[in-house]
């Protein structure tokens, strides 16, 4: 997104939205009329009419850096296109403010009392909203529930993630509004997992796509259809991308007429368009703009900071031999002044991490190593090493110099200082650090495609995650069995103290239990320092005065009620 958040891999991570119904103006219409006699495709101030604040009645124009990589949500992990999905598609239950699942294609969350969970905890039931329709008309079934858990579960679709679906023994639809998934063993976060935001994938329109032997390269990829309060009208790649009100919406139609997101690859472009009004909001924007866009509260916006799931780090890439020595990670966390990276980039917006757990999720760990700036230490901990301090000040070992590039997604200007005050740093201590960034498309896409994360072709890699719902999503990024292509572990990482623990923590539905479980593991990831944890964000949102019913979400997008969103 417009910040480090491009690089959320979530889901989508997967990566913000809206809804109202005002009537549009005589002019827009005439204005759109215009536009399409014109067959333009750009985007523009003149497009529209707007009233005295700027706003245009019932249009939500947003924008950010990031441009979705398909508009098929089993293809896509970034959080632009979970924002997409929450306004194109549904799950079976959303996430809200206060992490709280909220029914949506189902009506109520399965439990032990209601029977929804089985007593062995191998059968979850759900019991699916009937009167749901698709947005060409079609009613929404349990066989859209069966088909797209197929689909998720085909090692046909290139899926980057299928991290806890592959818990499921089987799915079965006694009747059209029921669904069953049948459990191999206790998954602990399936509820969070299985259609549920946080679990990355919503639900898919069977009777469109059933008929395909893969769905990699198929139109809905590019054309979806969902059920979701927005229908998808058009994506201009590089420019837009265009959605309308559903009117079959089952809650009703959304109070927004028509969405529009606007890909400006610039940051500095897009506080401009705020400035000029030509843009109604920026969802997660950049906290190095942080003083610049507080100044924004005097032209007729909201700026607010919000906590979130979203966390900072390196990671440093374990098919590289240098990194394979704990003492040359663990000189690099502590030649980093994290400090430093929050106070002057972040505007002290951000706060300093070491795992992966925010304070304020039930699973933290207080008591963890913190590897703070120690220059000094480092440098001991690489002479120890063998990598000593050459003629040109930099180290070598064996006539190797200590050197590799860090890599980020290109556009985005917090995660290229944090870049150059690492390179700083590091380099200080004698080791060499190139900058080498990649497109946001290449950088985060799939093994398959040849993603630079993903595959593996970096040296160490500077982007964020989302923790998630349940603390159990992070067996995705850890564990030795979810090293690429089998899942994200795009780290390499083969860790058995975290293998166990992780293997702990989701065989039970016992809170307590699991804690303990997520203790160590934190523990782990803060001392053994392949990936440097730096901090979490608290999320910046830029919202318009007439911009009505948006709350901000600690996961990975805010667009958990877009139906109520209005613009004034």
């Amino acid at each position: 997104m417009g910040d480090e958040i491009a690089g959320v891999r979530p889901r989508r991570r997967r990566d913000g939205s809206a809804s109202r119904a005002v009537d549009l103006s005589r002019a827009f219409a005439l204005a759109c009329a215009i536009v399409a006699l014109a067959s333009c495709s750009k985007v523009t101030q003149s497009t529209v009419a707007t009233n005295q604040a700027g706003t245009i009645p019932g249009t939500l124009r947003y924008a950010d850096i990031e441009e979705p990589i398909s508009m098929n949500p089993l293809l896509r992990l970034t959080a632009v296109g979970t924002d997409m999905d929450m306004f194109i598609f549904s799950f079976l239950f959303n996430l809200d403010d206060k992490m709280r699942l909220v029914p949506e294609l189902a009506t109520v969350v399965p439990s032990y009392a209601n029977g929804g969970i089985s007593k062995d905890g191998l059968t979850l039931t759900y019991h699916l909203r009937r009167g749901v329709k698709w947005q060409d008309g079609a009613p929404f079934t349990s066989r859209d529930v069966v088909f797209t858990t197929h689909a998720i579960l085909s090692p046909d679709n290139n899926l980057v993630a299928r991290n806890g679906w592959d818990r499921i023994a089987s799915v079965d639809a006694p009747d059209g509004y029921t669904v069953r998934f049948h459990l191999k063993k206790i998954y602990a976060p399936a509820l969070t997992t299985y259609f549920c935001e946080s679990g990355l994938y919503p639900v898919l329109p069977a009777h469109l796509l059933e008929k395909y032997a893969n769905l990699n390269q198929v139109p809905f990829n590019a054309n979806p259809v969902g059920t979701g309060p927005f229908k998808f009208v058009r994506w201009v790649h590089g420019d837009h991308v265009e959605l309308v009100a559903n009117a079959l919406y089952w809650r009703g139609p959304p109070k927004l007429k028509r969405i529009i997101y606007k890909i400006i690859p610039s940051e500095t472009t897009i506080m401009t368009q705020l400035q000029t009004h030509e843009i109604d909001a920026w969802f997660r924007a950049p906290s190095d703009l942080y003083p610049q866009l507080q100044k924004l509260s005097s032209a007729g916006f909201r700026v607010q900071l919000a906590p979130s799931l979203v966390y900072s780090h390196i990671d440093l890439n374990q098919k590289d031999p240098t990194f394979k020595d704990p003492s040359v990670r663990r000189a690099i966390a502590l030649a980093i002044d994290r400090q430093r990276i929050i106070h002057d980039v972040t505007h002290d917006v951000y706060v300093v991490a070491y795992a992966d757990q925010p304070t304020f999720a039930w699973a933290y760990e207080p008591n963890i190593v913190h590897y703070d700036y120690d220059p000094a230490a480092a440098s001991r901990l690489l002479d120890q090493a063998g990598w000593k301090v050459a003629p040109d000040g930099m180290r070598e070992k064996n006539g190797q110099k200590l050197a590799f590039n860090l890599s980020a997604a290109t556009g985005a200007k917090t995660p290229e200082a944090v870049e150059q005050i690492v390179q700083s740093d590091l380099r200080k201590i004698g080791v060499d650090v190139s900058i080498k960034n990649y497109p946001t498309a290449l950088f985060f896409d799939s093994y398959q495609r040849g993603g630079i994360v993903e595959a593996g072709k970096y040296d160490a890699a500077l982007y964020s995650w989302v923790t998630g719902a349940d603390p159990g999503f992070d067996e995705a990024l850890y564990t030795s069995y979810n090293i690429p292509p089998a899942g994200e572990n795009s780290l390499w990482w083969s860790d058995p103290v975290i293998d166990r623990a992780e293997t702990g923590a989701l065989t039970t539905y016992d809170e307590s239990a699991r804690k303990k479980y997520y203790s160590v593991i934190q523990k782990e990831i803060a001392s053994q320092a392949v990936t440097i944890v730096l901090y979490f964000q608290r999320q910046i949102f830029v919202t318009a005065d007439g911009f009505e019913n948006f709350v901000p979400a600690p996961a990975t997008t805010s667009n958990w009620n877009t139906w109520e969103w209005e613009m004034k």
